[in-house]
This record gives C-alpha cells, structure tokens and sequence, in this order.
C-alpha cells in the first residue's frame, strides 16, 4: 500500500480570529486536483503565537484533522469522523487507521488500512538528562550521539508505540535494533518489528510507521501549496 503522509505548516490565529482558525473540505480544490496553499485555506488576518494553552491545543488538533482529511483524500478513502477513545488513542473508521501529531510550527498526518503512527519534532536542544530517558548505552551506539540523533529516536519510537496504542511510556521498552541509513530505523517493541522511515524538513523531523508500505510524502508550503 502507498501512503501519503501529509505535513502542514501552522498558522495560529489571533483570539479575535477563531473563526478563521481551521481548513474548509471545500477548499481542497477538487475540480482541478490540486490543493490550494494553505495560505489561502486558513484565510487571511492570521498571527502566529498568539492562543496559548488548551486554545492553542485545540487549534492545533483541528488543523491536524483537515491535515488527515488530505491524507484520506490522496489515499482515495473516506473519513467522515475521526473518533478516539476516553484516552485520546485514534479509533478505525471502517477498517482505515489514521494518526496525527502536532508541533508550533508543523502538523503531521496520515491515513492507512493497517496501524500506523506519526510523530513530527522540531530539532533543538533540550536537557542532556532526556538521553538516558530515551534509549540505552547500546541503542546509542548506532548512530552518533547528538540532538539530530536524539530527535530520530524520539520521533520513531512515538510513532510505534502510537501503532501500538500506547503512549510515551512505553519509550525504553521500545528498543532501536538498527540504523541501516539517514532515513530509516528498524525497532523493536516486545518482538514486533517496526521499519521507520523520516522526512528531514525545515528544522524538524517526521517519522512514520512505514513496514512493507511505500511512502509518498506530502508537504504544504505556507507559500506555494503542495510540494
């Protein structure tokens, strides 16, 4: 199966703007086939940094939903609700997975017939203290010590256990088995192995379930639309 992970750029809304603050379906643009830039989705007037706390949240979830109604669209599926449990774990709609992940600056998002994860981080420095945390000596020892390593590890793990259905907890049972290249990693969470694959983009990283799937990265740019 091919999947078409959707990435998104975010603009957030000054308080007197939360009408404005979420994509229409009617602006896919599906006459000519092509998205319409997310400039001209949101609408214009919008502010970056200006909701804060659940306001900021929510704002960010609704725009990560519109992210994998355009995943679901490219996909050729639909998803007329997203549901999640009392834990706020996505359910299935009628046999199709979906997950979502939401930073300050970037959404991700994804559709697919089998359990599947997304994670997307902005690289930069956090706590030396977060290293131990994540992974082991020997996890470590496959790739070079550093933020851009440390961000791999977090984004793939995320994305597993998000397939799994658990949450962050579950970070040092997930275990790094192999790094075969820049763009994937192999892991492995109580004898399920999960192939990883990552889209270096603007300072961030999105990882994503990939196994057996072939992947097909979607990528708004606040600018020009798809790309």
């Amino acid at each position: 199966m091919t999947l078409f992970p959707v990435v998104m750029p975010v603009n957030i809304p000054s308080k007197s703007d939360h009408s404005s603050c979420g994509f229409h379906p009617d602006a896919l643009g599906a006459k000519s086939g092509r998205y319409r830039s997310h400039a001209d989705l949101i609408g214009t007037g919008l502010k970056r940094a200006r909701l804060s706390g659940a306001a900021k949240v929510d704002h960010l979830s609704r725009i990560a939903r519109e992210a994998v109604k355009l995943s679901a669209k490219k996909s050729g599926v639909s998803t007329p609700d997203l549901p999640q449990d009392e834990n706020g774990v996505p359910l299935p709609v009628d046999g199709i997975y979906w997950s979502i992940s939401h930073k300050p600056k970037y959404v991700a998002a994804v559709v697919s017939r089998n359990r599947v994860g997304i994670d997307v981080e902005e690289i930069k420095p956090r706590t030396e203290s977060l290293f131990p945390y994540l992974a082991s000596d020997r996890e470590w020892e496959l790739a070079d010590r550093s933020w851009s390593t440390f961000f791999r590890y977090w984004t793939a793990k995320e994305a597993a256990l998000k397939a799994v259905g658990i949450g962050i907890g579950g970070l040092k049972t997930c275990r790094v088995a192999s790094v075969p290249d820049q763009n994937h990693i192999v892991l492995d969470y109580k004898g399920l192995i999960f192939l990883i694959e990552h889209l270096w983009y603007d300072n961030h990283i999105v990882s994503i379930v990939k196994d057996d799937n072939r992947i097909e990265w979607v990528i708004l740019d606040a600018k020009h639309g798809q790309s």
